[in-house]
């Protein structure tokens, strides 16, 4: 080496090691830790570490939050799964700094790769790095602020592993050295995370190897390293042996905590039938809505005019006033805020009972006592364990009028907050002892009798009755093929009950039945359908004659051929059918889509979607159309009630009224497909029609004129006047 030459071999080692740090420390290029030591080589980078640790700030790690209450989801950010910690560490600097949520962000990594606070917030909440303020806002929660402060990555994983299931249990797992499909069968047999793909596994390793706690060995396993190794001792993990019993136990002692007196008082003069089916917008305070009514409750302790109200909700949650008014609506039907003067409020007797108290549990009883199937959906979960089949069993058992997931994983997650409840798997949940032990001792409602049932929904039992005999004899006579004629009149039945011109044919050289939707011009159709029966349940190849139904088309003028069997195996005839444009219907098919029709009835023009199919027919393509038919159903309930919620709790800013834009900023909130402007439009337009008359616009603002059960009976009417029916 020549004299003068200097080289970073050369340099005092604390001097060059703590110009690192600094340089990991200046705002301006702040680099994680491990960008560092990645520059420096693997020479430099032990001792760089070690150095970091020795100087960083250090924090307690967070406590670990119960295996229920955490996330399934790994986040996978943009910019490549080597990069995870480093584009972490990018975009909450960014946000720190004042960055707007929208704005594109450029990504370590060299790719070019680009994001914003806005599309990467939702998946950075559940992992314990931000908090939502409101609809477009974020800030970074505690732990991410200490992160960013320290620089050390071990309290990055340990937050993750607060929050998440299955990291540092991974790497327990992985100590000496895993595949990573070993990992994907450990985490389904001994921690119940039932993953079907290694998205998640690989999510994990990721951001571990990216911290340099985990590495992959000569033998394609993962393995942790010496740094791995260290931070695993600091975590405390779940045992997968206690957790298999607890999630198997249907037993144990477990002790509630006793319901104050108020709360008591409130639980025993409920009367569970007057109880309110949607518990509506509460905001979440970090993701928990129980933590969001305590602080209501200990804000609105003294008198509070609506604008301190709307001053503290947008400094608490980031609220703005027409989220405020749907959350204060939310709070005076659950008995928690109740109006004292003009435009002046304060929390009742029952929430400064609850807030006194250290747990939520006092809160969800009066939850409970003020909205249907909250308590009961610890009692339902013993049969089913889904958020649909919840929502399926609410309707049908327990009186809600109608199915709404959306409010059921309301409850479900006010229960999780409290420790009743788990996720035991993605989207299923199990109750827990301390579930059972509540749920002994809270009033609920029994299963409905026939009579109370058809007291809260719209009776139509000819229709019911009417429907059950269609479906008896699709079943029975598809199989019944020593009279097929049976067969051909159901099908007939079952194509007119759907509103088609449906003509039963048969006979030598005619088409079985000829299906006719009757509308104007070109929009008009016909189907020509062969009704085929088999005793055997299946029907064969050579049953089918292609050659027949191209004759019945055509003497028909059919636009569509259908044949409808009780079904169609092997993929030779469906590839026939396909080739020669003949769409297969199985019964069970049908049978659906009249079921269907008899909930959210679809126009001739959407079932063409249905006529028009070839080779073997689903109900793929008519979904859509149903889900819309019933979006549409419930938003015009949704906006009706809300209407009625306004009215009843007027104000000195709303004045008992909403617009178009007040409805949506609210509807918006309370369920995941949000209706748009425009569907919002279309219902008032239609409420406030002079047939239905059911509110009136008054300016830019919509009132409502009447009770909607009033609203529900004039819709009764109509439809028997126009099915002539008395």
């Amino acid at each position: 080496m020549s004299e003068g030459q200097t080289t970073v071999g050369l340099r005092p080692p604390q001097l060059f090691l703590g110009k690192c740090w600094n340089e990991c420390r200046e705002p301006a290029r702040r680099r994680t830790i491990t960008a560092i030591g990645r520059r420096l080589g693997s020479a430099q980078s032990d001792k760089f570490r070690r150095y970091a640790l020795e100087n960083q700030p250090t924090f307690e790690y967070p406590p670990v939050r119960p295996w229920g209450s955490r996330a399934f989801s790994m986040p996978a950010l943009s910019g490549g799964s080597d990069h995870q910690i480093e584009v972490l560490h990018t975009l909450l600097t960014a946000l720190k700094e004042g960055t707007g949520i929208d704005e594109l962000i450029s990504l370590p990594g060299g790719l070019g790769a680009e994001t914003s606070i806005s599309s990467m917030g939702q998946r950075l909440q559940p992992a314990g790095m931000l908090t939502r303020m409101g609809k477009n806002s974020w800030i970074l929660t505690s732990a991410a602020e200490n992160w960013l402060e320290s620089g050390d990555n071990g309290y990055l994983m340990a937050v993750l592993h607060s929050n998440i299931r299955y990291v540092g249990e991974l790497m327990h797992e992985a100590r000496t050295g895993r595949t990573q499909s070993d990992l994907l069968s450990i985490a389904s047999d001994k921690y119940e995370c039932s993953w079907d793909t290694l998205d998640q596994i690989r999510r994990r390793t990721a951001w571990l190897r990216s911290g340099g706690f985990m590495e992959l060995d000569f033998r394609h396993q993962v393995v942790l390293t010496e740094s791995g190794l260290a931070l695993l001792e600091r975590l405390e993990l779940a045992d997968s042996e206690n957790f298999r019993r607890r999630i198997t136990r249907k037993s144990e002692s477990v002790s509630i905590p006793g319901a104050h007196p108020v709360v008591r008082d409130a639980l025993e003069t409920s009367v569970l039938t007057e109880r309110r089916a949607a518990i509506g917008y509460i905001p979440r305070s970090e993701g928990d809505s129980l933590a969001s009514l305590r602080k209501f409750a200990n804000a609105l302790k003294s008198d509070t005019s609506r604008e301190g109200i709307d001053e503290f909700a947008s400094a608490e949650f980031g609220l703005r006033p027409s989220s405020v008014a749907a959350a204060l609506s939310t709070l005076k039907n659950a008995g928690l805020v109740e109006q004292i003067g003009f435009g002046t409020f304060r929390s009742t007797e029952a929430a400064n009972a609850c807030a006194e108290a250290e747990h939520d549990i006092d809160f969800l009883r009066i939850i409970h006592s003020k909205f249907s199937f909250v308590g009961e959906v610890l009692e339902a979960l013993e049969e089913v364990d889904t958020p649909r089949d919840l929502a399926a069993l609410a309707r049908t058992r327990y009186g809600v009028p109608r199915e709404d997931i959306a409010e059921v994983r309301t409850r479900l997650q006010m229960l999780r907050e409290c420790g009743l409840v788990e996720e035991v798997a993605w989207g299923h949940y199990q109750v827990l002892p301390l579930g059972r032990a509540l749920l002994a001792e809270l009033p609920t409602a029994s299963q409905q009798t026939a009579e109370e049932k058809t007291s809260t929904t719209i009776p139509d039992k000819e229709t019911d009755t009417e429907l059950s005999k269609l479906i008896d004899d699709l079943r029975a006579t598809s199989k019944a093929s020593s009279n097929p004629e049976r067969f051909e009149k159901s099908v007939a039945e079952a194509f007119s009950y759907l509103g088609f011109d449906s003509q039963l044919l048969g006979g030598s050289g005619q088409t079985d039945v000829l299906v006719t939707a009757s509308l104007s011009g070109e929009m008009k159709y016909s189907v020509i359908v062969d009704a085929k029966s088999s005793a055997s349940g299946k029907i064969g190849e050579t049953q089918v004659n292609y050659d027949t139904l191209k004759e019945h088309r055509s003497g028909n003028s059919a636009e569509y051929a259908l044949v409808v069997g009780p079904s169609f195996p092997g993929t030779r005839l469906a590839s026939r059918a396909e080739a020669h444009g003949v769409g297969l219907v199985e019964v069970n098919t049908l049978i659906a889509i009249i079921e269907q029709h008899a909930i959210a009835p679809l126009p001739l023009s959407s079932l063409r979607e249905f006529c028009n199919k070839i080779g073997v027919v689903s109900v793929a393509s008519l979904e859509k159309s149903w889900a819309s038919e019933k979006r549409m159903y419930r938003l015009c309930d949704r906006v009706l009630r809300q209407l009625a919620t306004e009215a009843a709790n007027a104000d000195t800013v709303t004045t008992g009224a909403l617009s178009a834009h007040d409805l949506y900023l609210i509807l918006r909130s309370e369920v995941e497909d949000p209706p748009t402007p425009a569907e919002i439009e279309s219902v008032l337009s239609f409420l406030s029609s002079s047939l239905i008359h059911a509110i009136r616009k008054v300016s830019t603002q919509y009132v409502i004129l009447e009770d909607p059960t009033t609203t529900a009976r004039r819709l009764r009417l109509l439809a028997s006047s126009i099915t002539g029916q008395p």
